[in-house]
């Protein structure tokens, strides 16, 4: 096939990746490892090269949602254990499990059940994980029934408890309860022990908390949004020194004059107030870039910003450039990233659009080329 080259494209930049992978580091506890969160194909900045990245940086385990991403990074020659964190269902599917050796959250006997027999079959004895209630509601054995269904799992011979973990419901708006919920997994631990059982990996931190919780580090982490420069509550920037990862960036396809009073894109909700330039840029909602910018957003074109014009398009959108001298078809636009001395985060989009800096990344598309810098 025949190799397009696109206007449009997500530059990745391993470098600053690799910066925030060690200024978490430093952040956590001497004795707590890293399990590096690349689900979601690492908040769309690219699950293979990313979760490489990871191994390359010290990360002892890798996370994902799906068993599907575990799956891909296995055939791209990645060794690491990888946990699956999501649910694992129909109980069938703990068959791709045992084929391409990942480690399967166990939050019901059923499940460990199911999992023992086929392991079983195979001569194997797989490693899982325990997938801990504390409150946040989703999937997981309650805490109140740990213990107890811990020691049964235990019983299960193709099994091996290599490790347990929960997650935190609401680390950077809500401490007491936070507190809660990580006093709950330290009761779960204390009872276990006393018990003479002796689980290897305890998880409980997330971004947030390796930041503002050090009594949840544990000894392993999961760090995910940090890992990517992305803050992961208001002003984190003061607690550590992190580098976006992904900028998203386009070039100036089309340059038109237009009169005033002339109106641009669908439902003319934008019309020019005097004689303007306006530059279409080929990239839309297809591609990520929200239409909730439409007549709110700004991009970055030599140096300055410059306001976003009419409907974003399913493949396209306009903004003005009248402000700017000489501007040429080919010029690169900056939609987030850095150009000059100008700055837009994934933040600002979040607030302009009413969402968080996780969605503004995750939903750059696929057919967004990524370039690894």
């Amino acid at each position: 096939m025949d190799k397009i080259l696109r206007p449009t494209w997500a530059e990745i930049d391993i470098g600053a990746f690799r910066h925030n992978f060690k200024r978490i580091k430093k952040k956590l506890n001497k004795n707590t490892h890293i399990l590096s969160v690349v689900k979601a194909d690492a908040y769309g900045h690219g699950v293979v090269e990313l979760g490489r990245a990871s191994v390359e940086q010290g990360a002892k385990l890798l996370g994902v949602a799906l068993i599907e991403e575990g799956i891909l990074l296995r055939s791209k020659g990645v060794k690491a254990p990888i946990l699956v964190m999501g649910s694992i269902y129909p109980l069938k599917n703990f068959s791709y499990v045992l084929k391409h050796d990942l480690i399967p959250a166990i939050s019901s006997v059923m499940a460990a059940k199911e999992l023992s027999r086929l392991a079983e079959q195979r001569n194997k004895k797989v490693s899982v994980f325990i997938k801990i209630d504390t409150g946040m509601g989703r999937i997981g054995i309650s805490h109140e029934n740990t213990g107890e269904l811990i020691r049964k799992i235990r019983e299960f011979p193709g099994l091996k408890v290599d490790g347990m973990f929960t997650h935190l419901a609401s680390a950077a708006g809500d401490r007491k309860f936070t507190t809660k919920q990580i006093k709950r997994f330290r009761n779960i631990e204390k009872t276990l022990e006393e018990s003479g059982i002796h689980v290897g990996y305890k998880s409980v931190s997330n971004s947030t908390a390796v930041l503002k919780y050090p009594e949840a580090h544990f000894n392993l982490a999961r760090p995910g949004i940090t890992l990517y420069g992305l803050l992961p509550y208001k002003n984190a920037d003061k607690d550590i020194d992190l580098m976006p990862v992904m900028s998203l960036k386009t070039r100036i396809v089309y340059l038109k004059k237009v009169a005033v009073g002339a109106t641009v894109s669908y439902r003319r909700l934008w019309r020019a107030k005097k004689d303007s330039f306006i530059a279409t840029l080929p990239v839309g909602y297809a591609d990520g870039y929200s239409r909730m910018l439409s007549n709110r957003g700004e991009v970055l074109i030599r140096g300055k910003r410059v306001p976003v014009v009419g409907n974003i398009c399913m493949d396209m959108c306009m903004v003005d450039v009248t402000s700017l001298d000489g501007v040429e078809i080919g010029d690169k636009a900056v939609l987030i990233g850095s150009q000059g001395k100008e700055r837009i985060t994934a933040e600002e989009i979040a607030d302009k659009t009413g969402t968080i800096n996780y969605e503004i990344t995750c939903c750059v598309g696929k057919r967004v080329p990524r370039v690894y810098v």
